[in-house]
């Protein structure tokens, strides 16, 4: 982790001035299309629900304005953002997750079955040390539904600007397998081209692109 040098920022003004607001996040809500990417998956034998977590947080990785996190004066500026992301139980309730970022799919995706399995012999959100980590993407998927927006409960006591990134259900499109995707960012922080950017990247990714961090 290194701090932000503010003084010669091209965004300092925009910090300055999106800082002061009241709900500094703004979202996007669009769709991806995961046609390829639930093909590559099916023939890998891989968890369509891990494969598209990896591919989202190795775009994450690739913007480096989405590894910036505000702390006090200071903006930090993390080498590597983790995967937060809720899992549901048979109960229907969900509990917290901390998934390690790793490149290679198959070391994440045995963290992700070992953070599945924690949530499911438990009960309650499974608040720890690993839920107050600021270096993470706070995850959630709702499979049960389409959505063409979305909003978040938010605690305005409590600093916080990681990003928000949830996937709905997948769905039929003429030919095409369709997934929305909502993504919320501290606009201090990062705008509408470093979502874009983000956007990209996974779709590129979601479709068996190479790209090296």
């Amino acid at each position: 982790m290194k701090i932000l040098d503010k003084s010669t920022w091209k965004r300092r003004e925009h910090f300055e001035f999106f800082s002061q607001c009241d709900e500094p996040f703004f979202g996007l809500v669009t769709e991806i299309d995961c046609t390829k990417a639930y093909q590559i998956s099916k023939e890998n034998k891989q968890s369509f629900f891990a494969y598209y977590l990896h591919k989202s947080i190795l775009a994450v990785n690739l913007v480096e304005e989405l590894r910036y996190r505000i702390d006090g004066d200071n903006i930090n500026i993390y080498e590597e953002i983790h995967a937060s992301t809720t899992i549901g139980r048979e109960d229907e309730t969900f509990g917290f997750t901390f998934v390690p970022f790793d490149k290679d799919f198959e070391i994440f995706n045995n963290s992700l079955k070992e953070e599945i399995e924690g949530v499911r012999d438990s009960e309650g959100l499974r608040m720890n040390d690993n839920a107050a980590k600021v270096n993470v993407v706070h995850y959630s998927s709702i499979p049960w539904t389409t959505f063409t927006g979305l909003t978040h409960a938010r605690n305005y006591k409590i600093e916080d600007s990681a990003p928000k990134i949830t996937f709905g259900k997948m769905f039929q499109k003429e030919d095409k397998r369709i997934m929305n995707i909502a993504i919320y960012v501290h606009h201090a922080l990062a705008d509408g081209f470093h979502v874009a950017k983000y956007l990209d990247y996974f779709h590129k990714l979601m479709n068996g692109e190479q790209i090296d961090l």
